[in-house]
């Protein structure tokens, strides 16, 4: 009588290449959603920020447009405006008016 020849299982390698390609899919898998995670996060606070600056711009246009003296008040602050009826003084040392840089 003659022996057989062993047969080698093959079942148990396949599992454990099957097994170790799931959990290197599942790593990635988790670094991934936790790197996305962080960008929504960053991306929500950035829209929290913007979101209060809108309101706040919205606030100053609702001034401007109802309060003529809040609109005075920027004109002369941000653009450096005089009124028809006043007088500019002008000392060459001193800085410009916000709103008007120096001429050359």
């Amino acid at each position: 009588m003659a022996l057989e020849p062993r047969r080698v299982p093959w079942w148990p390698l396949i599992l454990a290449a099957v097994v170790l390609l799931c959990a290197v899919v599942v790593f990635r898998g988790a670094a991934h959603l936790s790197r996305v995670q962080e960008e929504l996060s960053q991306a929500q606070q950035t829209n929290q920020r913007l979101d209060q600056e809108n309101k706040a711009l919205y606030r100053q246009v609702q001034r401007l447009r109802g309060d003529k003296a809040a609109l005075e008040r920027a004109a002369r602050r941000e653009m450096g405006l005089v009124g028809p009826d006043e007088m500019v003084y002008q000392n060459p040392g001193a800085p410009a008016p916000p709103g008007r840089e120096k001429q050359k």
